[in-house]
């Protein structure tokens, strides 16, 4: 990041920070006061209010709700790691569609934030499902108490620091190579009790590929055409294919108002020269980046 560009990123998402699941409650319940903490208070938010989240003695459903909600107000570099339930619910059902036909199915969701947005999909999965969740951001790190706590995305750089009640994102490009940081996790508390899943794994979608290639595959609300360009969302994808099973399915989907439904979604097929566009709904985007024959996957024979 260019100097100027993060002086300017300083001071946009840099603020107070209570990071208290009392006032984020209260946030959540008036709309109005949100919006004034927000714009003239610039209250952040950042990953210590996930584990007094998960901590609190108060039903599963409410901290899964204050989890979820936090989580998307956290700034990871320069973006934030958006969720909600049931917000994919069409390519959801397409994947339900596919998922009998295969015995045992392994399914691989990428870029998942905190897993909420697939939980009526994984209760919904075939019993015995090999269940995958994966994140560039699986975790976040910390070093340091209070008054001084230093912050980390998942690939263990700074993020920022917080000094008494005050954080200052500085969004630092290069991995830290301190010692003794503490994992702060990102699964919400509702998707590992009633999904089973332990943990979410790391995963970049364009250098990664999974050990044991999955059937399905879901990535929603990652590829972006205003944020990256077309080469860029090709060769992940292409990278993605090497992650999926020959026969196997990728299902790439987006949440906007644009959308019949709110939603879009497309699928790729790999086959014997590479991913084939066999299915989509509601012209996703970046679908015409895939249209013209095969996709060859990266890595493969």
């Amino acid at each position: 990041m260019k100097p100027l560009l993060r002086l300017e990123h300083l001071l946009k998402e840099s603020g107070p920070a209570p990071d208290r699941p009392g006032w984020l409650a209260l946030l959540l319940k008036r709309p109005g006061l949100w919006t004034f903490s927000a714009r003239f208070l610039r209250n952040k938010f950042t990953p210590l209010i996930l584990d007094r989240i998960r901590g609190l003695d108060v039903p599963l459903e409410e901290r899964a709700r204050l989890f979820n909600q936090a989580i998307a107000h956290i700034n990871v570099g320069e973006t934030y790691k958006t969720s909600g339930p049931d917000r994919t619910r069409l390519v959801d059902q397409a994947i339900l569609a596919h998922a009998a036909k295969y015995s045992p199915l392994r399914f691989l969701e990428v870029g998942v934030s905190d897993g909420t947005a697939s939980l009526n999909l994984l209760r919904s999965l075939p019993k015995g499902t090999s269940i995958r969740l994966t994140d560039r951001h699986p975790v976040f790190f910390r070093k340091g108490r209070f008054p001084v706590t230093r912050l980390y995305d998942g690939d263990r750089r700074l993020l920022g620091v917080k000094i008494l009640g005050l954080y200052f994102n500085v969004a630092c490009c290069e991995p830290s190579r301190a010692a003794g940081l503490a994992p702060i996790p990102t699964l919400n508390p509702v998707v590992r009790a009633e999904a089973g899943v332990e943990d979410i794994e790391r995963f970049d979608v364009r250098l990664d590929a999974v050990d044991q290639p999955a059937h399905l595959i879901k990535c929603a609300n990652l590829f972006n055409c205003k944020y990256f360009p077309a080469e860029t969302i090709r060769a992940a994808v292409a990278n993605l294919g090497r992650s999926l099973a020959p026969g196997g399915l990728l299902f790439i989907s987006q949440n906007n108002a644009r959308y019949t439904d709110g939603e879009s979604y497309f699928a790729l097929q790999r086959g014997p020269d590479g991913l084939v566009l066999v299915e989509e709904k509601n012209g996703h985007e970046a679908v015409d980046l895939f249209r013209h024959g095969p996709l060859p996957v990266e890595g493969a024979p």
